[in-house]
């Protein structure tokens, strides 16, 4: 055995022993592609972290969310983690950050991330028995069309657009551009892409290859270069659970590794091929940022979004381009 893989096994021996010395926790995991996948992949660096905070962590895959959803709730898991979509239910503030134009930029991202990141607000990303104790965003929100004549708001009109896992701001969007929604879950959304069943999927640049929406692209089809929103995924734990600064911990951890998450969607994009990209036009971005704003203020004033942090998105937009005509009126 060389030098290095003797240190290496060393480290590992000494993790695992001072990890059996430890109280267990568990966190319920969503990864698309299972053990292997990249979620998991990800957070590989997380345990012998978690163990200098004094906690064995230890990550569950799911392949389906709802599964890893429903075991939480039955309290298999100590967290999970899984899309903003079905964290809102437990955390509404930090299941709105991937509010529909919320974010528009990666300084803005930057500044949420930052901001969640202070030990202030632990407050805000608390709800009842549950903390949302990291939020890790996936890239930019992109239409993936099946028709590359699909390139404005007004084509948007009789397709059919999915809806994941019933997210309250596609149907809303899918209802007031006069698209037709179709139910999907991370089951089934690519199958339904893939096979012509849906026109319209809103995605980011990580699941073209992921879930193969190549095939549904075709030759015919395109992606909308505008960035519709962010997204994110959650990991929500009950914070009764672990200990009190367990949450600050873990959201420190999401800035520290904030370049490696730009460097994953940066190379996601760059992997998409240049045939595919569709350019839209000035006209058509300001209706999409017009529609992404008429779909929050519907949601908020439905109770489907949580004010504070519409509020809070709003202030960071603003701050970097205060001209802009939204700046006159909060949200």
């Amino acid at each position: 055995m060389t030098l290095k893989n003797l240190i290496i096994a060393s480290i590992a021996m000494l993790v695992s022993v001072s990890a059996s010395a430890l109280e267990k926790k568990t966190i319920c995991t969503w990864d698309p592609v299972g053990t292997n996948g990249p979620v998991m992949t990800f957070y590989s660096d997380l345990k012998p972290k978690a163990i200098a905070w004094g906690i064995d962590l230890e990550f569950i895959a799911y392949t389906d969310e709802k599964v890893a959803m429903n075991d939480f709730k039955a309290g298999v898991c100590d967290g999970v983690h899984l899309s903003a979509i079905l964290s809102r239910q437990f955390v509404p503030f930090s299941g709105t950050l991937d509010a529909i134009g919320g974010i528009t930029s990666d300084e803005g991202l930057k500044k949420i991330i930052a901001t969640i990141a202070s030990p202030k607000a632990a407050k805000i990303l608390t709800n009842g028995p549950y903390e949302a104790v990291a939020a890790w965003p996936v890239g930019s929100m992109f239409a993936f069309v099946n028709d590359r004549n699909i390139d404005t708001v007004a084509e948007f009109s009789g397709k059919k657009i999915s809806v994941l896992n019933e997210d309250p701001q596609i149907h809303k969007l899918a209802n007031l551009v006069g698209a037709s929604p179709v139910g999907t879950s991370l089951a089934t959304f690519s199958g339904q892409f893939n096979n012509g069943n849906i026109d319209i999927l809103f995605m980011p640049a990580l699941a073209y290859n992921t879930f193969e929406l190549y095939h549904g692209l075709g030759d015919k089809g395109g992606i909308l270069d505008h960035r519709m929103y962010y997204g994110m995924l959650q990991t929500v734990v009950k914070k009764d659970n672990f200990d009190p600064d367990f949450g600050n911990k873990m959201r420190n951890y999401v800035v520290g590794r904030l370049k490696d998450i730009d460097k994953l969607v940066a190379d996601a994009e760059k992997e998409i091929p240049a045939k595919y990209w569709i350019k839209t036009t000035p006209e058509t971005q300001k209706e999409f940022i017009k529609l992404s704003r008429d779909v929050r203020v519907a949601l908020k004033t439905e109770g489907k979004m949580d004010e504070k942090a519409l509020k809070l998105l709003w202030k960071i937009r603003c701050s970097e381009n205060p001209g802009a005509s939204e700046c006159a009126t909060p949200e």
